[in-house]
């Protein structure tokens, strides 16, 4: 049986996948297709042996005319192909300033077949595990479902069929499909319910043996077997990451031309956003979550106004770092969301050594306490502990602080 059509699952594209390929905007030269690989396509886009930009920039246009509009296959191949005949990129090429390299290049229907599938069905990954992300409060496990009706099976792709694992389990970081050239494995979302009704049982991520690759930057890396390179990373964490740094950086733009107005928008949108859901799991690089005011800033003596949440104080909020704390395990999502709050909505904040404590409400009425420090050489100050505090025990620690700031 023949592979089914992206378009099976590709007529109308939601705002997820337009967001991820929208992200993939710079367009970067390569001669090697692993001279660019794993978490390197999320924020960029290439072309194996396409030296030219405006190539480049026809190729990325056919593609995102798909990508919000829908298509075929044959219909992209219909319109990009007289235009990559135009610009000498067809058949089979010499010239080294097209392709970037010596070498004879043969392009041909196989090869463009590649730039389509690979590019829509990663944007098409990325996209739904933004979804995932969001959803995974009420559907917290996926089921990976092998391609294995294909006439040659992946016999490694097939024996994974059916298993289930949490969604934040660190296999998806590699097990996440598509797993190889061609590869239409899917997962699917699924709760409690369907666990029970179908009788499934959560089970134990597979342990393939690592094969090495070499790159053609002479970077070695590891690949679990039955992934092919350039497959064995998640494109969606790759994505969200991606999307945390571009929300920093324009976080640290806004600061600095004095939006603050702005900046706030960006830390409560990059918060609330599935980014942020997957920092909580997987945390990495730096995540603003509130901004002091100008006299806060002063007052600790710290280069900026944004607040960082530090991966490392997440894992220590997760109680996964219980050497140093047993943390604040029970807290969920939603609770951290409130972080912006911690100076719009602050009831006091007192002084404690070089830690400043921060209690605000939240919304609906809730006292949190906040703990944020700035240690001398860092960039930004930091959320240090975050936890749940009541009217009692906000008056009693204030009692024997020294106050600097009371909104009683």
């Amino acid at each position: 049986m023949n592979n089914p059509p992206l378009r099976d699952n590709f007529f109308l594209p939601p705002d997820d996948v337009i967001r991820v390929w929208e992200e993939r905007g710079e367009l970067l030269h390569t001669v090697a297709w692993s001279e660019m690989i794993n978490e390197g396509h999320a924020g960029g886009f290439t072309v194996a042996k396409v030296a030219k930009l405006d190539l480049l920039r026809i190729i990325r246009a056919s593609l995102d005319d798909v990508i919000r509009g829908g298509g075929t296959f044959e219909e992209w191949q219909r319109d990009l192909v007289p235009q990559l005949k135009k610009h000498g990129w067809w058949g089979v090429v010499t010239d080294p300033s097209i392709t970037g390299t010596s070498d004879t290049v043969v392009i041909n229907k196989r090869r463009i077949e590649n730039i389509y599938r690979t590019n829509v069905r990663m944007s098409m990954a990325a996209g739904e595990w933004r979804k995932i992300q969001a959803k995974k409060h009420l559907l917290p496990y996926l089921r990976y479902r092998s391609d294995h009706f294909r006439k040659h099976p992946r016999l490694n792709h097939q024996s994974w069929h059916g298993l289930i694992l949490s969604v934040d389990d660190p296999a998806w970081q590699w097990l996440y499909p598509p797993n190889g050239w061609g590869c239409n494995c899917l997962v699917d979302q699924i709760g409690d319910d369907q666990l029970r009704m179908n009788k499934w049982t959560v089970g134990t991520a597979p342990k393939p043996p690592l094969n090495n690759f070499t790159t053609a930057t002479g970077e070695i890396i590891q690949v679990p077997e039955g992934i092919a390179p350039g497959f064995g990373y998640n494109p969606g964490t790759a994505h969200l990451q991606v999307i945390a740094e571009r929300a920093m950086a324009a976080t640290v733009k806004a600061v600095e031309h004095g939006l603050l107005d702005e900046a706030e928008l960006i830390i409560r949108s990059i918060v609330n956003d599935a980014a942020f859901a997957q920092f909580m799991h997987l945390p990495t690089g730096q995540f603003p979550v509130a901004l002091l005011t100008k006299a806060q800033q002063q007052l600790i003596d710290a280069p900026s106004q944004i607040i960082l949440l530090p991966p490392r104080i997440m894992l220590k909020q997760r109680g996964l770092l219980p050497e140093i704390s047993p943390g604040h395990p029970d807290l969920t999502l939603d609770d951290y969301r409130v972080l912006p709050d911690l100076i719009s909505r602050s009831i006091a904040i007192a002084k404690e050594g070089d830690f400043k404590l921060h209690f605000f409400r939240d919304a609906s009425g809730k006292i949190w306490k906040a703990v944020v420090r700035y240690d001398a050489g860092l960039p930004y100050p930091a959320v240090v502990s975050f936890h749940k505090s009541n009217p009692k025990a906000m008056r009693q620690q204030l009692a024997k602080l020294e106050i600097i700031q009371d909104n009683r």
